[in-house]
């Protein structure tokens, strides 16, 4: 760790080199409100393979100075601009989160130089006032009188991260005890809408959005609105993953940000204004039908479709009460249907990338084009569907307006919310319902590597369950089941000689057990 002085003001940093020797662009890292520079620890071992990397605490925040000025995004640029000279900072990228997105922008929309693309984290360029101030209220109300965030950190932590753990918890609780509430809503509010919009709209460079699919803090509608301010943004959806995607989906985010810097290097292409002008128009009459029709559903309960979608035991689709019996079996129609019911929304990109990865872009987009037109009808021609549009499409996004049921997305949140269950004997209750619901067979017939991550995911945490169930039981001196749940354990990580020992332990104590009271 370094730290260098900017007039009277102590900055904290890193400069990591890259494992590759022929790396000559930088990663710069700049963290959200309220963190330091740690919060990027899951990821850095995967951005060093390729990059240069510069991370550094914001002022007031981790270890660098608060100073004496007042603190606004001009002087966190400043700071940042000052590093970068200092340290010779040439080819580079932007990487922030949060409000150091802010400062990212801000750079790139004025003093761009060698940059090459901009990377944002849930960063709210435009977020709604009325709530935005009451959001301000009740973090001030969390620490009054507090010395630190600490409070309020203690608060939003499990909402920061997907499946909190100790790891996570504690970078992110050590940065908020550094922070002081000055400091903080000095800098936490929403008035860098406007100038923020306008910054984005002067940069030339391609912007990469990217936001957790179960961010409760900055949902990722709230990062697609980027998408209307410059024709050259992208957005994706982390599947897995909060606020903290960095810390949630740390490879996959990685990747995913090194395969866009890949794509658009060397490379001058960008949307055209007729074209920008026709996605704006394209943008504000869906968004404005989509409101039409959710004031139709509010007026007129019970009207809109109902779709429900069966994975986990076989695949079946339900429209209305009706079974869809055909058509499934082509042009990844199942596929893209179960993907979209988990996600609700996605790019196309995504969803090229996921379901075509080794075709090239162009071939990709005709072949989604012609999967969703066949998914469309099926969906829609089929004799059962009201008259309100049930696969909603535009340039860049598709999605599924309907309510919405499944199995799969059940399952998920049935694991995460028994995970988050604090006492031992009510997780183990909930655990023992899930394990005894488990299919065989579960997802037959899903071969993309992003339905087997999810299905190896789902094998993981039903074997720490068993896993936690055999030791509960063992507690408890019922040696049978924590016998039963340690060799369900072993059925998905395999046996070795220390759980065969373990298994046999439990085994010889439940017959000694029973003796006793022969």
């Amino acid at each position: 760790m370094s730290w260098m002085k900017r007039d009277d003001l102590i900055i904290h940093y890193q400069w990591i080199k890259s494992e590759d020797p022929f790396a000559n662009e930088t990663l710069i890292l700049i963290h959200g409100i309220g963190l330091d520079m740690y919060s990027w620890d899951f990821v850095i071992p995967y951005f060093r393979k390729h990059y240069h990397i510069l991370r550094y605490d914001l002022r007031g925040h981790g270890e660098s100075d608060a100073g004496i000025e007042k603190r606004n995004i001009d002087v966190l640029t400043g700071d940042l601009l000052f590093l970068m000279k200092e340290l010779s900072i040439e080819t580079y990228h932007l990487i922030g989160q949060g409000l150091g997105g802010f400062v990212g922008v801000k750079i790139a929309g004025q003093q761009p130089g060698q940059l090459r693309t901009v990377i944002l984290f849930s960063v709210p360029i435009h977020y709604p006032k009325q709530m935005g101030d009451k959001v301000v209220s009740q973090r001030k109300y969390m620490v009054d009188g507090q010395e630190n965030m600490l409070a309020m950190g203690k608060e939003i932590v499990d909402k920061a991260c997907y499946i909190p753990t100790e790891a996570k918890a504690s970078t992110l609780l050590n940065a908020y005890k550094k922070v002081s509430p000055e400091v903080y809503f000095e800098l936490f509010h929403t008035g860098f809408g406007p100038e923020g919009v306008e910054s984005l709209r002067r940069i030339k460079v391609p912007i990469l959005i990217l936001s957790g699919s179960e961010d409760v803090i900055f949902p990722p509608e709230l990062s697609s609105a980027i998408l209307n301010f410059n024709p050259n943004a992208r957005c994706y959806t982390v599947p897995e993953a909060a606020f903290m995607i960095q810390m949630d989906q740390p490879k996959l985010v990685a990747d995913w940000i090194g395969g866009f810097i890949q794509k658009h290097r060397n490379s001058s292409s960008s949307i055209s204004l007729l074209e920008h002008d026709y996605q704006k128009h394209l943008t504000s009459e869906l968004y404005s039908e989509i409101r039409g029709l959710m004031e139709q559903d509010t007026k007129k309960p019970g009207q809109g479709n109902i779709l429900l979608v069966n994975t986990i035991h076989g695949f079946s689709v339900y429209l209305n009460g009706n079974r869809l019996f055909e058509g499934w079996g082509k042009r990844k129609a199942k596929q893209l249907l179960i993907y979209l019911s988990i996600q609700q929304s996605a790019t196309r990109e995504e969803l090229c990338d996921i379901f075509w990865p080794e075709a090239d872009l162009g071939n990709a987009r005709n072949r989604l084009r012609v999967a969703l037109h066949h998914l469309k009808q099926l969906l829609e021609r089929n004799g059962f569907a009201y008259d309100d549009p049930i696969l909603i499409t535009d340039r860049e996004h598709v999605f599924l307006q309907a309510k919405l049921k499944s199995d799969l997305q059940s399952l998920l949140d049935s694991i995460r919310l028994a995970n988050r269950l604090k006492g031992d004997d009510e997780k183990a209750s909930r655990f023992k319902q899930l394990l005894s619901e488990q299919s065989e067979n579960m997802m037959p017939g899903l071969y993309e590597d992003w339905f087997l991550e999810m299905r190896s995911w789902i094998e993981k945490q039903r074997a720490e369950m068993a896993l936690f169930l055999a030791d509960w039981f063992e507690d408890k001196r019922d040696y049978k089941s924590a016998a039963f749940y340690l060799e369900l354990y072993c059925s998905y990580y395999g046996e070795d000689e220390e759980l065969n020992g373990r298994i046999l332990y439990l085994n010889e104590h439940r017959n000694a057990y029973k003796n006793n009271f022969k």
